[in-house]
This record gives structure tokens, C-alpha cells and sequence, in this order.
């Protein structure tokens, strides 16, 4: 058996609880946001998908613009808090055969920071729905880093942000 600590490094009994709660809120806060994410969706892009969208004319590497929420306010300067889970973004830019104004249909998660897209399905303004493959951001795999203040439950971002074709979501 240990003996006591003595007087002289004694902890006062009334901080134990509060380092305890503090070591416990640290070390979660650790383990949750550093790896808090929502797992990719497990998509591929379909053949049929990438032969449907080279009659679109849209090539893998086509990139445009997009509001990330069709359905929050603001102008396209501002920034917006998103959640994880599905998101209907609205191009701002045509691509291939897809006019500004479409609807495109995703999976928003967040990754160790940086935010993920996958858009599946788009919705031209004349009511004509097709599959896709896009990704949020400027290149493939995808993805924008979230800007300061995000937290896994409420993700800051610009309203505008870019988008990329692809064929095969990595």
C-alpha cells in the first residue's frame, strides 16, 4: 500500500473534482473533434452515370460554382453554417449541359476539417432529373476546409463555393 501523499503536495480535496471533470472534458473534446466525422457515402459513379453525363458534356476536371444551401439566406459573399447529412446546392455557373439554376442533390460530412460533397443528382430548372458525379471543391477528391468556429454539429463555410466533375468519387 502507497503512503499518503504528504501535506506539502497534498491536492486540496475541492480542485480533484475539478481536474478530473477538466482532464475529462479535454481528452473528449480531443478524441471527439479531431475525429468526428460522418462516414463517406459508399458511392461509386456508375458507368451508366459517366456515359449519361458525356451526353451532358460534362468531362471529369469541369469545374464551376455553386450556392451550398439553396435554401439559406444571404448573398453569395456571405458565409453559412451547414450541417452534416444531405445538402441541395444550386449551380451558379452552367457546366457541360447543365444551366445555372440546377438543383444538385448531396451528402455534406466533415472529415478532420475539411468539408466533403458528393452530389448525385441534378435537377435542371425545366424539371429534368439525372444522375451525376460532382464534388465539392476545386479538384477531386473534393473538399473545402471548414473556417474558424466549425464545430462537427454546425460548419462554417462560404454561401458560393466551387464544384468539380468527376467519374469515380475517391
Amino acid at each position: 500500500m502507497d503512503a499518503p501523499p504528504s501535506e506539502e503536495h497534498a491536492m486540496p480535496s475541492f480542485l480533484k473534482p475539478c481536474l478530473i471533470a477538466a482532464s475529462t472534458l479535454a481528452l473528449t473534446a480531443c478524441v471527439t473533434f479531431g475525429k468526428q466525422k460522418t462516414n463517406a457515402p459508399r458511392l461509386t459513379c456508375a458507368p451508366e452515370t459517366v456515359e449519361l453525363m458525356k451526353k451532358l458534356r460534362l468531362e471529369p476536371g469541369q469545374q464551376g460554382s455553386l450556392q451550398l444551401d439553396a435554401a439559406q439566406p444571404g448573398g453569395p459573399t456571405d458565409y453559412g453554417v451547414y450541417r452534416q447529412g444531405k445538402v441541395t446546392s444550386r449551380l451558379e455557373s452552367a457546366v457541360g449541359d447543365l444551366p445555372a439554376g440546377t438543383l444538385v442533390v448531396g451528402v455534406l460530412w466533415m472529415d478532420t476539417g475539411k468539408v466533403q460533397v458528393r452530389y448525385t443528382q441534378a435537377s435542371l430548372p425545366d424539371g429534368q432529373n439525372h444522375p451525376v458525379c460532382l464534388v465539392l471543391g476545386a479538384s477531386a477528391p473534393g473538399g473545402l476546409y471548414a473556417e474558424a468556429g466549425t464545430t462537427p454539429s454546425a460548419i462554417t463555410l462560404p454561401r458560393s463555393a466551387p464544384f468539380t466533375v468527376v467519374s469515380q468519387f475517391e
